[in-house]
């Protein structure tokens, strides 16, 4: 594991990587899958449709940028995650039980924001928390 000069590590341990990253691909594949499959095939949680979007916006893109160590890259990915709301959006208008809704996008953009944000407060502390070990 790498550490800069003050002694704090620069990189998670291989099997948190790991961990995060696993996850962050399973949220990656079953984000399209959730968006366009038929809507009665789908188990609703309860929860507004628009919460439901930030919820799993946000979890993807904490995964994604605890995974990410580029400050730079971590912004790519989250931008590229809120590009896939949008196009996921847009290809509901191609199925036969689902629809386009601003809001809905607007959640899932404001999910990976504030996952972006999460993510990296959260790579911080564990990197902190690291570098003490």
């Amino acid at each position: 594991m790498s550490t800069q000069p003050s002694g704090h590590a620069t990189r998670l341990p291989s099997p948190v990587l790991w961990l995060v990253r696993v996850g962050a691909v399973a949220c990656l594949v079953a984000l399209p899958m959730l968006s366009l499959l038929p809507a009665d095939h789908i188990e609703r949680t309860g929860a507004d449709k628009n919460l439901e979007h930030f919820i799993a916006y946000f979890g993807t893109g904490l995964l994604l940028t605890l995974g990410i160590a580029d400050p730079r890259r971590r912004l790519y990915a989250a931008l590229a995650l809120v590009a896939l709301a949008g196009a996921l959006e847009v290809a509901q208008n191609f199925t036969l039980t689902r629809s386009s809704e601003l809001a809905q996008f607007l959640g899932g953009a404001a999910g990976a924001g504030a996952g972006l944000l999460a993510g990296t407060v959260g790579r911080a502390l564990l990197l902190r928390i690291v570098g003490r070990l």
